[in-house]
C-alpha cells in the first residue's frame, strides 16, 4: 500500500500546481463577447450605453472622482480599479460561486480544464526557505534543457524571482505559447555563479486519472479521478481497458480530493457505468427543470464497485458517485461529500477575464438536492494517518468479506 499512496501523492502534486481556480465548480462553457474594457473610460461608455442603466450608478463615479481627486497617496491605476469594482459587484450577490476572474488566472484555468498547456515539462514546489525548486519530467523538454532535479529559480525572463511572487505567478512567467523559449537562471548547489538555460516550450499534459492493480488484491482495480477536465474521459476509457485486459473482477473507483471540473465530463463519466436513464436534473431561476441522460458511450464491464468519497468530492464529483449510487449501481465507502449542488456558467469577457454566474442547481437522479448536505456513503470509514481505510472497507465490500448495510 506504500507504494500506492506515493504514487497517489506525486501526482496530487503535479495537479496541486496546476489546478487554481475551478476545483469545485461543475461548469457549462459558454462565451459572451461584449463592449466591456478594463479602462475606466471603456467602463462609463458602457454604462452610458445601457438603457437599462441603474439610477444609482451616478453615485458610483461619484465615488470614483472623490477618490481620484483627494486620495493621498500613490492611485492604483484605472484597471486595477474597474477589477475591484466587478469584484464587489459579484461579491454583493452573496454567492461563493459566483465570482469574477482577471485575465491571467482566467487563462490559466482554460489550460488546467483543458488538460494540457506551454511547459517546460517540470514540477514547481516551494523549499521551508520560499524557494521555487524545479524537478524535470523525464524525457520533457526541462531535462534535455539540462536543469536537474533540486535546481532553485533565480529569474525567468531576465526578471528576477522574489519572495513577493507567489507560486502561480512564477508559473505564469514560466508557461506562453508552445514552441517559444523562456530563458532561466538557476542556482545549482554551492555553485555563486547562476546557469542559464534556454528551453522551448511544449505541450504538456496534466493528468487527471491514474489506475491501476492492487498488489495485495490482484482481482481488484483502481481507478483515481482527480478533476472532470476535457480529457478525463478518454483517459477513463484507457484505464478501463487496461484493467479489463489485466482481468480484474472488481472495481474501486476513487473520488476523493476531486473538488469538480467541467458538467460534460462528469456526465460522460457516469456514461461510462450506467446504461440508460438519468444522470442529474438541473433545476433553474424559472423553475423548469432540465433532464440530463445517459449519452452514447462505450460501458465499462460490468464490475461490481464501490465508490470512494469524502469531505472533499464536490461538485461534477458528486454528480457521478449521486448517479451511481440512486441508480443502484456501486456503494458509497468514506465520509459524507461536500455538498456543492450548484452549476456555474462562465462568461469571458472582450478583455479576457470572466464573470463565474451561478445559473442552477443540480438534483440526483432521485430528486434529492445536495447542496449544502452532501451525500451520505453507503458504508462510512475514516482515513487513517498509518492505513488507507476507507480504500480497505471497499476491498473487503467488494470480495465479499464484509457484510453488506
Amino acid at each position: 500500500m506504500d507504494r500506492f499512496r506515493s504514487l497517489g501523492l506525486t501526482l496530487l502534486t503535479l495537479l496541486t500546481l496546476s489546478i487554481v481556480f475551478l476545483a469545485g465548480f461543475g461548469t457549462h462553457w459558454l462565451t459572451s463577447h461584449g463592449s466591456t474594457d478594463s479602462s475606466g473610460n471603456a467602463l462609463t461608455e458602457l454604462v452610458a450605453s445601457d438603457s437599462n442603466e441603474p439610477a444609482q450608478f451616478g453615485v458610483f463615479w461619484e465615488a470614483w472622482h472623490v477618490l481620484q481627486r483627494d486620495f493621498f497617496g500613490d492611485q492604483p491605476a484605472d484597471q486595477q480599479r474597474t477589477y475591484a469594482a466587478i469584484q464587489g459587484l459579484a461579491q454583493s450577490y452573496d454567492d461563493p460561486y459566483t465570482y469574477f476572474v482577471e485575465p491571467q488566472p482566467r487563462q490559466r484555468e482554460k489550460e488546467n480544464l483543458s488538460g494540457e498547456f506551454g511547459g517546460i515539462g517540470a514540477w514547481v514546489s516551494t523549499d521551508d526557505q520560499g524557494n521555487i525548486v524545479l524537478k524535470p519530467m523525464p524525457g520533457r523538454a526541462a531535462e534535455a534543457a539540462g536543469i536537474q532535479e533540486g535546481d532553485i529559480l533565480a529569474a525567468v525572463d531576465g526578471v528576477a524571482i522574489t519572495p513577493e511572487l507567489s507560486q502561480d505567478q512564477v508559473l505564469d512567467m514560466i508557461r506562453g505559447p508552445i514552441g517559444e523559449p523562456v530563458e532561466l537562471q538557476l542556482q545549482r548547489g554551492d555553485t555563486a555563479d547562476l546557469v542559464v538555460v534556454s528551453v522551448v516550450r511544449e505541450r504538456v499534459e496534466t493528468p487527471s486519472v491514474e489506475w491501476m492493480v492492487l498488489e495485495e488484491t490482484p482481482t481488484v482495480g483502481y481507478i483515481a479521478i482527480h478533476q472532470f477536465t476535457e480529457r478525463t474521459v478518454d483517459e477513463l476509457d484507457s484505464a478501463i481497458e487496461d484493467l479489463d485486459n489485466a482481468g480484474i473482477s472488481f472495481l474501486v473507483l476513487d473520488l476523493r480530493h476531486n473538488g469538480g471540473g467541467l458538467l460534460q465530463s462528469s456526465i460522460d463519466v457516469a456514461s461510462r457505468f450506467l446504461s440508460d436513464g438519468v444522470v442529474l436534473f438541473e433545476r433553474k431561476k424559472d423553475g423548469s427543470r432540465e433532464t440530463y441522460r445517459v449519452v452514447t458511450a462505450p460501458r465499462a464491464p460490468s464490475w461490481p464497485t464501490a465508490v470512494l468519497v469524502d469531505g472533499a468530492t464536490a461538485s461534477a464529483a458528486e454528480i457521478v458517485a449521486g448517479a451511481l449510487q440512486d441508480r443502484g449501481r456501486a456503494q458509497l465507502v468514506g465520509e459524507k461529500t461536500y455538498g456543492k449542488g450548484s452549476v456555474q456558467l462562465i462568461r469571458d469577457l472582450s478583455d479576457g477575464s470572466s464573470v463565474h454566474v451561478t445559473v442552477a442547481r443540480w438534483q440526483t437522479p432521485n430528486g434529492h438536492e445536495i447542496n449544502g448536505v452532501g451525500l451520505t456513503p453507503d458504508i462510512e470509514a475514516l482515513h487513517q494517518d498509518d492505513i488507507d481505510a476507507p480504500l480497505a472497507a471497499a476491498i473487503r465490500l467488494l470480495t465479499g468479506n464484509v457484510a453488506q448495510n
